[in-house]
């Protein structure tokens, strides 16, 4: 394995395991991660987590498939996690439901000098709030 996929992995355990602060210093200070929802600096990103642990304490990216080109990385997963908690998100409150999520997602990163200075995911949005939310 490569030092990029080695950071991205680091990133993962971290936030698995609630650490964001160390999962934060993985980022270059200038980072901005492309998200659903925008642009955001390390701050808000670290922000973003958080709320993500804390509506859905459980949660993990389960990786499917990697990528790895010198100091690229591209990884297809799963974030899974159970909602115990409200989620505060750019929308509003979503209200803790008890609903396991499984969202498929795509991460791109691009690791220099064991720093994370590019970041983009994608996953879809009402995909997440249909699995979180019960039906009418």
């Amino acid at each position: 394995m490569g030092q990029a996929k080695d950071v991205v992995f680091r990133f993962f355990e971290y936030f698995a395991d609630g650490k964001m602060a160390d999962a934060g210093e993985l980022f270059d200070d200038v980072c901005v991660s492309i998200m659903p929802g925008g642009a955001l600096d390390k701050s808000q990103h670290e922000e973003m987590g958080r709320a993500f642990k804390a509506g859905l304490p459980d949660s993990r990216m389960e990786v499917d498939h990697v990528v790895e080109a010198g100091e690229e990385v591209v990884v297809l997963g799963h974030f899974r996690g159970t909602h115990t908690g409200d989620l505060q998100s750019s929308g509003g409150v979503l209200p803790h439901s008890g609903r396991v999520l499984n969202l498929r997602f795509i991460d791109y990163f691009r690791v220099e000098n064991g720093k994370i200075v590019d970041h983009q995911t994608a996953f879809d949005q009402l995909e997440m709030v249909s699995q979180l939310t019960p039906a009418p």
